[in-house]
């Protein structure tokens, strides 16, 4: 389990939008492009998310950026040493390439955390655990806009989601990241306690 202090409570999220969903929380240390998540070199719990085109099963699509494509395993050695949690879509060849045991890995759906559209997610966590989650049973109502489908048709009345929202992380999916990353403090209370302190909605 973590061991949190005073000095090193604070979670680090790595690898996000510029304009993310997590800048809109308090008492985060958020590393946007600009930073540069290289740049990192705090020894507190991470939550990242690593740039996973050169990754996907899309891969084939993707532009050859060696850097980039190397940040996730900037990005795994993070949180197995500080602890935290590795984000990356479902079906990621990273995972096998870095020799993480696939029984290891939580397999879980953006959707339950109010995306409008499915999202199949891999999850690594190191030296924590998540925490419950519900799940969804409502009719998932968008579907992925890729420009791959022709003229664009959908049916039975999906709408459309551009893949530039599908990117981003809904704000019940990364409070219930770093509750999970908490989870060290106290399983039952963790959520409770950073809720309190940071008056979360």
């Amino acid at each position: 389990m973590l061991r949190l202090n005073q000095d090193s409570n604070r979670i680090s999220v790595l690898c996000v939008n510029r304009n993310s969903i997590y800048k809109t929380i308090p008492g985060l240390d958020v590393w946007d492009e600009d930073r540069d998540a290289y740049n990192f070199k705090g020894t507190n719990p991470v939550i990242t998310h690593a740039p996973c085109a050169q990754w996907s099963k899309m891969k084939s699509f993707a532009n050859d950026n060696p850097r980039e494509k190397e940040l996730a395993f900037f990005c795994l050695n993070k949180v197995m040493v500080n602890g935290g949690v590795f984000e990356h879509p479902s079906g990621s060849s990273f995972f096998k390439a870095a020799n993480v045991p696939r029984s290891s890995i939580y397999s879980v759906d953006q959707f339950w955390w109010g995306l409008e559209c499915k999202k199949p997610t891999w999850l690594f966590f190191s030296q924590c655990k998540p925490l419950p989650y519900s799940l969804r049973f409502e009719a998932v109502t968008h579907q992925i806009k890729t420009g791959f489908h022709g003229k664009n048709k959908v049916k039975n009345g999906m709408k459309w989601m551009q893949k530039s929202r599908h990117a981003y992380t809904t704000i019940d999916f990364a409070k219930w990241l770093i509750a999970s990353v908490q989870n060290s403090i106290n399983a039952e209370e963790s959520f409770r306690l950073y809720n309190e302190r940071y008056k979360l909605g």
